[in-house]
């Protein structure tokens, strides 16, 4: 699970809406840092899915810059997504075998806590949260590791003030 990067506020340049809000310059750094990180613990992830948001879909696209693959983007994956939309989702990628799923808050925090039985996450912006999951259930799955957004750049090489 990664939470798409720093984003611009809804505001005049988005005509106050969410939809259409961009990552901002540093969000846009900070992201290709961290998905170098990504690369450099080859998490072997063969499919990428995003929330069609802007913000997402540019998130996934720099990631699938590093390590390889196109983002797919679903309307399920907007926000409010649940257990329940993200299994509607990844039925039609059965082939699939490790998947990242670019998303937003507090839906990816509530979607570990329910996979894993009660994992409490902050997803910071640009942060990965990567899980084993045995089913698409409750309880169905483990926290391997979570990865703050500073520390996958720090994987990636850079200073930690970075």
């Amino acid at each position: 699970l990664l939470r798409h990067g720093i984003a611009e506020d809804a505001g005049p340049a988005t005509g106050g809406r969410d939809e259409p809000r961009r990552l901002t310059a540093e969000g846009i750094e900070r992201m290709h840092a961290g998905a170098r990180g990504m690369a450099v613990l080859a998490l072997g992830i063969d499919t990428v899915l995003t929330s069609p948001l802007v913000r997402c879909v540019q998130t996934a696209g720099i990631v699938c810059e590093h390590i390889g693959g196109t983002a797919r983007e679903d309307v399920r994956l907007r926000p409010g997504m649940d257990l329940d939309l993200l299994e509607d989702v990844l039925l039609e990628h059965p082939g699939a075998g490790s998947v990242l799923v670019c998303g937003h808050e507090p839906d990816l925090s509530t979607l570990a806590a329910d996979l894993t039985g009660g994992a409490a996450l902050h997803m910071r912006k640009g942060a990965l949260a990567v899980l084993d999951v045995e089913a698409l259930r409750p309880r169905g799955g483990r926290l391997r590791a979570f990865y703050e957004p500073r520390l996958l750049r720090m994987v990636a090489g850079e200073a930690p003030g970075a």
